[in-house]
């Protein structure tokens, strides 16, 4: 696959052929479709999460100015085109004659609004990804100018799939707790209800500019228990599933009516540790999963080095995973911009992990939580638990704390951690640096998935120049060191790159997404 996030230094004009090369159907053939995903999105404002699932349910009702492609390219959505006017300035020319569901026009003034919301609401989850944005300047009522600090390479990018336009005067009636549970936006489908846990029901917006949905009304049954998905799509309940249990795919794929769907995906299942506090007790003073007064090892590089030799990512990728997954030498894939092919991950070694514990004076281990979710990425649970036995072959005694999404992430965006197994995805390469390896900085967003707010100076400064360094030799190189700094100091521990897998009945036809979403607008009907 093609880099996903090369730079943009020279101006670029997208035509509206990708968007009218999507066959209209006839409206009135339309019928429901069923999605059956592993949870319920947090809240359907998009400025207040970070989860992807929620961001997949959102991007139906919501759009952003410029969108990925199922293959992560580019493409026009509320911006027919842009340009870079200079190394600060780029100019959007947005498309006209769109209403929001409400009535309300989209223009400029609207697009100034859900960015500059994206940038300074003190929640938003955003920040990451519109932090350079100094000014937002309305040229006309159908142009917009963005004005950067620093030149942004990845200013287009970090707008696709992350900063959705909302009606400024909805907007501001209903306030975040509106908008939290009632979004209105210019996408395919309206929303219709949400019932916590339950379902979230949409339909077709009739007055939508773009191609109409086969699928004329979606229902988005969260159902966390993977078996439970499987039994609803074999039953005929439910139309699609993600992420089916790696042992029913093979049950899937033989019975007559279903078919498996798969393609490498660049989620990144990672360790992270706590490496901000000096000792362990009860949260937020000290670090929660180690033993009340307890020095924190895990500010010792040596401990860090030798969980990442103890660690067998290859087995759990061949015994847990069954092959649904490939082995990570770095937190970026091969197939993203900035990977570094020359940087390998330390070969699995109980022995030397032993000999390193015993440098940093942990000769018998020591004892931590390990905490995971249950319900959220493919194994997770048995990965977690594969991972246990590993830490206790060199004497880390690892006690697994699995528990449901919803418990896990706020305790994890509170640090209410020590030890932990997560999951990150995005298709900007600078953004996983930032947001997995950045020092925590609620101004510039860096950091916001970096629960264990490890801080490399150094590390930072890399960071900086890939996100703001337009000479091409120069950022790469920055991309490259990273990698090989991460493998020496070990802030994160890259497990593996999680296949993407869906289900589907035999008569429907839709795209594998990179990003995990599952669009509704992008199902056919045979």
């Amino acid at each position: 696959m093609k880099a996903l996030t090369a730079p943009a230094t020279i101006a670029v004009a997208v035509t509206l052929a990708l968007v009218a090369a999507i066959t209209p159907v006839n409206y009135a053939q339309g019928r429901p479709v069923v999605v059956a995903t592993s949870g319920d999105a947090e809240t359907m404002d998009a400025v207040m999460s970070a989860i992807s699932t929620t961001f997949s349910i959102q991007r139906h009702v919501l759009e952003p100015l410029v969108d990925n492609d199922p293959d992560a390219k580019l493409v026009p959505v509320l911006a027919t085109q842009w340009r870079a006017l200079d190394a600060l300035t780029w100019e959007f020319k947005l498309r006209p004659n769109v209403r929001f569901h409400n009535g309300e026009p989209f223009n400029a003034e609207a697009a100034k609004f859900s960015i500059e919301r994206a940038r300074d609401h003190p929640k938003s989850l955003l920040k990451a990804y519109v932090s350079l944005i100094k000014e937002v300047r309305v040229v006309d009522n159908l142009t917009l100018r963005l004005v950067t600090t620093e030149p942004s390479p990845d200013l287009v990018a970090n707008l696709a799939n992350n900063v959705f336009m909302y009606p400024p005067r909805y907007t501001r009636e209903v306030g975040d707790d509106g908008v939290a549970k009632r979004p209105v936006g210019t996408g395919p489908y309206r929303f219709v209800e949400w019932i916590r846990d339950d379902r979230i029901v949409l339909e077709a917006n009739p007055t939508y500019w773009g191609p109409k949905p086969q699928a004329t009304r979606v229902t988005i049954r969260p159902i966390p228990e993977g078996a439970t998905r499987v039994a609803a799509l074999l039953a005929g309940e439910v139309d699609v599933i993600e992420s089916p249990p790696i042992p029913d795919i093979p049950r899937i794929a033989r019975t007559r009516g279903f078919k498996v769907l798969r393609k490498q995906g660049p989620r990144l299942i990672f360790i992270a540790m706590d490496t901000h506090r000096d000792r362990g007790g009860p949260h937020p003073q000290f670090s929660p999963g180690l033993p009340a007064g307890q020095p924190n090892p895990f500010k010792d590089v040596r401990v860090r080095q030798a969980i990442y030799h103890a660690i067998n990512s290859k087995e759990i990728v061949e015994q847990v995973m069954q092959g649904a997954a490939a082995p990570a030498e770095q937190i970026l894939p091969p197939f993203m911009y900035g990977y570094n092919p020359k940087v390998r991950r330390p070969i699995y070694d109980p022995s030397r992990a032993k000999r390193l514990l015993a440098e940093a004076g942990y000769p018998n281990g020591f004892t931590v939580r390990l905490d995971v979710t249950t319900d959220r990425y493919v194994n997770d649970r048995e990965v977690g638990l594969a991972v246990v036995g590993m830490l206790k072959r060199v004497g880390i005694d690892a006690q697994l704390n699995g528990m449901p999404r919803a418990i896990y992430f706020p305790k994890m965006r509170a640090f209410d951690t020590s030890f932990q197994m997560s999951g990150w995805l995005t298709l900007i390469s600078s953004t996983n640096w930032a947001a997995l390896l950045g020092c925590v900085d609620p101004k510039t967003g860096y950091g916001r998935a970096n629960y264990g707010r490890y801080c490399n100076p150094e590390l930072n400064r890399l960071i900086d120049i890939m996100r703001t360094e337009m000479d091409e030799k120069k950022r790469l190189e920055a991309f490259y060191k990273a990698a090989e700094l991460n493998r020496q100091d070990v802030g994160k521990i890259p497990l593996y790159f999680e296949e993407l897998i869906r289900a589907v009945k035999e008569n429907i036809t839709m795209p594998v997404r990179v990003d995990e979403s599952i669009l509704a607008h992008e199902i056919t009907f045979r």
